[in-house]
């Protein structure tokens, strides 16, 4: 909740992803943890030595780079098609087939399949949408961002599976990121 100038809340965060250029349909990661964003700048330090005493006489900014992090417990085929750093696909069996679980196939089936590995750069669109608990909500949008999975992927566990992200921020000629601050209705 934006309010007085202090937030706490949730929100939703959506994923277009950039594919050889070409631009994907923007999906919704979905049960977001938490996500951040943070700016490092690195700098050149100039001093002077006219006098015993060095003194810092510049400070000039020498690159400046922003990372973003998220996570999410939904494991639908598209989220964790990128924690795998794979695509969806499908796979058909005729009857009489072997099945991905050792059983036969007693009609034709179609089943989807990610083929991990064959997406090793994961980039795109991403924009956070704040919740709506107050008057006012935040709308980030980072118009570029390869994302690397973090996390391992839990299949047998004793809590619910989590899939973390962290992002390098690329600069685009529209810049990093723009943040708009909303009026609810």
């Amino acid at each position: 909740m934006l309010q007085n100038d202090r937030y706490i809340g949730g929100g939703k965060i959506f994923f277009t992803p950039l594919v050889n250029g070409v631009q994907g349909t923007q999906f919704e990661i979905g049960e977001v943890q938490e996500g951040t964003l943070s700016f490092n700048v690195t700098t050149a330090d100039a001093f002077s030595k006219d006098n015993v005493m060095k003194t810092l006489v510049a400070k000039v900014a020498t690159s400046i780079d922003a990372t973003l992090k998220f996570s999410t417990q939904i494991r639908n085929s598209k989220n964790t098609a990128m924690a795998m750093l794979g695509a969806e696909s499908t796979e058909t069996f005729a009857i009489g087939d072997t099945l991905p679980d050792g059983t036969t196939a007693a009609a034709e089936v179609v089943i989807p399949v990610i083929k991990a590995g064959t997406n090793p750069i994961i980039e795109g669109q991403v924009k956070f949408v704040g919740d709506e608990d107050g008057d006012k909500k935040p709308v980030l949008v980072v118009y570029n961002a390869v994302l690397t999975p973090t996390s391992d992927i839990a299949y047998i566990s004793d809590d619910f599976s989590q899939l973390s992200f962290e992002g390098a921020v690329l600069k685009t000629a529209n810049g990093y990121a723009d943040e708009y601050t909303m009026e609810i209705a």
